[in-house]
């Protein structure tokens, strides 16, 4: 039998997901299990089948550990423990992890606290004692809302607290925070050497740091379909561990070339925070390296397999986050898919007589191999997809090279000597200008961000089942078996095809713009998002510091909702320009509050001056009163607020709906 590894990890990620979803008795999980091996042993007359069902077991068995919660309830607590993790989020605020024993079970947890700019902030390596309200992590109220659970669980985080009181103690040193230290440094040099909008894309790319990257760049990337260059990936860590290997192999022999290699990449993983593909990528560069050792053949799909089942042992919730499935659904593609395109083209007579083109080809290849496999991650969870990304990765994957490697080496020479540094940073800066200019032209292009929806398991599951049929169908160059193996491919593709047009199009029901969308926002930093859908009359909210508009933007999507009306209890400032740029095109009505004491014309002019307005805008006074599917009815209130009830559900404010939703 071959890669019995591929095996172990099909075991696990169903134990996962029986764990996570099903609540059938474990006895009869296996059962089942072991049925399931017998019967590949008798398959494959390979004795360790039947050992599978451990990682059944271990998936089943690690994954309640993790969806294990030690603070259920609100609590007002202190709490003592070692900074591990620090960051800042976009409001300023620092965002620390700590990690300690919980005040009431007595286990051992990390705690993600959020330090106000005016209060005293922490660093790594230091002890702190913080008082404060220890909050649950919360699950998301609505379908595309943000699942505070699902985004900090995997990270090993129980809950969150905004700190009332902290004490600062000692710092203690270790390997880890010397590394940190490092990232800063360098982070530093880019700052000094390259203006601050391609630093910030350069600290991105090298060093996991987003913070400062400039949110509509991203989201020109996006676009484009080259996101993934702003993360530390497996390409970055693939292209810096060739390039330290080769540097190496000038001084020593290859198999030790290639160990000392890997242990430069082990610090990098560690520097740069130890995200998902940055590890998964240093796993499987150990299987190479370990191939090299033992002189063995290395496999792809066995190396990827390794390293994906390290990670999921150590956290199976790991499993539904978007970007372990984008990084390794990746990887997979490149190994099941790669070699039937490649067969695909040369049936469809693409040039290939001289090297230059059946190099293009397997690059096209690859390219078309990744595109496909991420674009079902794409279409699930953020509700779109690029439609050019395979042109924008064309177009660009010929520079990634030579900018990582500038970067890294201009960030470590720039803590000797800074003019060096900006003389190897003129090449970076030009790269980066050129991807700029680049996405800009691709964001232009109609549809360059195609909308599907999203959240459907079936249609997710249809899609994986296409590229399954057809890597089953180009496996082979026999027309007889290709025959055979393309009528279980076409009814694939049209059981796919059905499906998304039925979730899009849904029988015996009109989609109509929504005339009843509310944003309210509330003290200053977050927007809550309330309203009722018209088919069903259900009170949604979303809610998120700095990005409401993105829930909505993703509920409308999923609803096949092309336009709504957007309401403001407050009138909009010039730092919310961003967000309504982003929702505005959706909006056919747009309801605003009439100015009262203390709001000014003026503010509300410079604050819309520059986007483009729907034809409907409505002024709201005090007393007014709008009927139809939700009847709202305006109450006024200072600096040009106002209050908004429902006279069927109740009175509803800002600072009420907040309120609601911590006591959800």
């Amino acid at each position: 039998m071959r890669r019995p590894i591929l095996w172990s990890l099909g075991f696990l990620i169903v134990g996962i997901i029986c764990g996570a979803f099903v609540n059938f008795p474990f006895s009869v999980f296996i059962l089942a299990a072991v049925v399931a091996s017998v019967v590949l042993y008798k398959f494959y007359d390979y004795k360790p089948l039947i050992f599978l069902a451990v990682f059944f077991m271990i998936g089943f068995f690690r994954v309640g550990t993790s969806l294990e919660n030690h603070t259920h309830e609100p609590t007002q607590a202190r709490f003592s423990g070692r900074v591990i993790d620090v960051g800042y989020t976009r409001g300023g605020n620092q965002r620390a992890v700590l990690r300690g024993t919980h005040p009431e079970t007595g286990r051992n947890v990390r705690i993600m606290a959020y330090i106000r700019p005016h209060q005293r902030h922490l660093e790594l390596g230091q002890e702190a004692t913080i008082y404060g309200e220890l909050l649950p992590l919360r699950r998301a109220e609505n379908p595309g809302g943000y699942d505070q659970f699902r985004h900090l669980r995997p990270q090993k985080i129980d809950a969150t607290i905004w700190p009332e009181e902290i004490r600062a103690g000692e710092i203690r040193r270790s390997p880890m925070i010397i590394l940190r230290e490092m990232r800063d440094a360098i982070g530093a040099v880019y700052d000094e050497i390259l203006p601050p909008r391609e630093a910030a894309v350069l600290k991105s790319m090298t060093l996991g740091d987003r913070l400062d990257l400039d949110r509509d760049l991203a989201e020109l990337y996006r676009g484009m379909g080259i996101f993934h260059i702003l993360s530390i990936s497996g390409l970055h860590v693939t292209i810096l561990m060739l390039a330290a290997n080769k540097f190496f192999a000038f001084f020593m022999r290859e198999r030790r070339a290639a160990m000392l290699a890997l242990g430069v990449m082990v610090a990098y993983c560690l520097m740069t925070g130890a995200a998902i593909p940055t590890v998964r990528a240093v796993t499987m560069g150990g299987v190479l390296v370990g191939a090299k050792i033992f002189y063995r053949e290395y496999d792809l799909l066995t190396s990827v397999a390794w390293a994906c089942l390290a990670l999921l042992i150590y956290e199976p919730l790991q499993l539904f986050g978007a970007g372990f499935q984008l990084s390794f659904g990746a990887v997979f593609g490149i190994g099941i898919l790669t070699a039937p395109v490649e067969r695909l083209l040369s049936r469809l007579k693409f040039p290939h007589g001289t090297e230059f083109w059946r190099n293009f080809r397997e690059s096209l290849a690859v390219g078309i191999a990744v595109v496909s496999s991420t674009y079902i991650v794409f279409a699930y969870h953020f509700y779109e997809i690029p439609l050019y990304s395979l042109l924008g990765n064309l177009i660009t994957m010929p520079t990634v090279a030579l900018l990582l490697i500038l970067g890294v080496i201009a960030g470590i020479v720039g803590l000797v000597s800074l003019p060096l540094a900006t003389l190897l940073a003129g090449a970076v800066y030009y790269i980066l200008r050129f991807y700029e200019a680049t996405a800009i032209f691709f964001s232009n292009l109609p549809f360059a961000m195609l909308r599907t929806g999203g959240g459907n398991l079936t249609v997710a599951a249809l899609g994986v089942a296409v590229l399954g049929t057809f890597a089953y169908m180009y496996h082979e160059f026999d027309d007889e078996i290709f025959a055979r193996r393309r009528k279980i491919f076409f009814a694939t593709a049209c059981a796919l095809i059905i499906t998304v047009t039925l979730t899009a199009f849904p029988l015996n029901q009109q989609r109509t713009d929504l005339e009843n969308y509310k944003i309210i926002r509330h003290r200053t930093d977050t927007i809550i998002i309330s309203g009722y859908r018209i088919d069903e009359g259900e009170r949604i909210r979303f809610g998120a510091p700095h990005g409401g508009e993105s829930d909505l933007l993703r509920y409308l999507d999923m609803r096949g909702v092309n336009r709504a009306a957007l309401l403001l209890t407050s009138p909009p400032l010039p730092a919310d320009e961003a967000r309504l740029a982003r929702i505005l095109p959706r909006v056919h009505t747009l309801y605003l509050p009439a100015h009262a004491e203390g709001a000014t014309e003026s503010l509300m002019n410079e604050a819309l001056a520059r986007l483009d307005l729907p034809e409907n805008i409505v002024f709201l006074h005090d007393g007014d009163t709008r009927t139809g599917a939700t009847p709202i009815r305006v109450h006024a209130m200072p600096m040009g607020r106002f209050e908004i009830s429902f006279p069927e559900t109740g009175d509803f404010s800002g600072d009420k709906l907040e309120k609601v939703k911590q006591k959800k």
